[in-house]
């Protein structure tokens, strides 16, 4: 069967489109590009469109357009979104490790936008460690404050409701997370890859750093936030939620109204 109108998606360069095909369709073995054509959106916008074959034989179409105005892969490898939320993470573990107290099990988790300074986002810093043997994540004791244009670190402390007393920490959620168990190393590097760009162009939107008419649309937003879920383990919601909850009820609303 194959589906004739093709469903658009918002791409920003070649790889964060190779994300998109992995995270949607699964490992490369599992489908097939029976075509690739470029052409144009009646309102003159560049449209690749990408005709997939499945396994069961079905096709899907796909009609890829370009975030920006520049066009279709406008974005360099170098500049492209995924890397730049990886330097965030990088910057705020590499900052924990020079800074104790700073546990060896320490992963940095994803930024939101921090409330206590402007411009700038809070990446939680769990802890992975063993219990009587079974590996898992444990909340986050510390918090890590980055710039977002800068990628400097602003500030540093303890995680909201974090008590040193009480140690360890509650657990949160097995690891690897559930998501990502199991399954091939290509399918969780396109799942990074599109929710990298994805939770760039949130952010974006929340900070209205970026190009005004790029914003972000409500099935992005729903989009980064299910591929954020397959990233990370459950109990980390609520992390999420206790660094900023105005940032998570816009989110809710698919970040069309801006609640602080």
């Amino acid at each position: 069967m194959h589906s004739q109108a093709p469903l658009l998606v918002r791409v920003d360069s070649a790889e964060e489109q190779y994300g998109y095909m992995i995270a949607r369709f699964g490992d490369p073995a599992a489908w097939t590009v029976d075509s690739q054509e470029l052409t144009s959106l009646p309102d003159g916008r560049d449209c690749e469109r990408v005709i997939v074959r499945l396994d069961s034989g079905d096709t899907v179409t796909v009609g890829f357009v370009p975030v920006r105005d520049e066009g279709l892969f406008a974005n360099s490898a170098d500049t492209a979104a995924p890397a730049r939320l990886d330097e965030l993470m990088g910057t705020a573990i590499d900052f924990s490790r020079a800074n104790p107290p700073h546990h060896p099990g320490t992963v940095a988790r994803f930024p939101v936008p921090s409330m206590s300074y402007a411009g700038a986002v809070a990446v939680p810093m769990a802890v992975l460690a063993q219990d009587q043997g079974r590996r898992g994540l444990y909340a986050p004791p510390r918090v890590v404050v980055v710039d977002y244009l800068t990628v400097r670190v602003r500030g540093v402390g303890e995680f909201p409701g974090f008590d040193p007393e009480s140690w360890p920490p509650k657990r949160v959620g097995d690891w690897p997370p559930e998501g990502t168990a199991g399954v091939s190393e290509a399918l969780v590097q396109g799942m990074i890859l599109r929710f990298g760009a994805l939770w760039c162009r949130v952010l974006d939107a929340w900070f209205e750093s970026g190009t005004p008419e790029i914003g972000i649309l409500p099935d992005e937003v729903e989009e980064a936030l299910e591929l954020r879920s397959r990233l990370d383990v459950p109990g980390m919601e609520s992390s999420y939620e206790l660094l900023n909850p105005g940032f998570a009820r816009w989110l809710a609303r698919g970040g069309l109204r801006k609640v602080r």
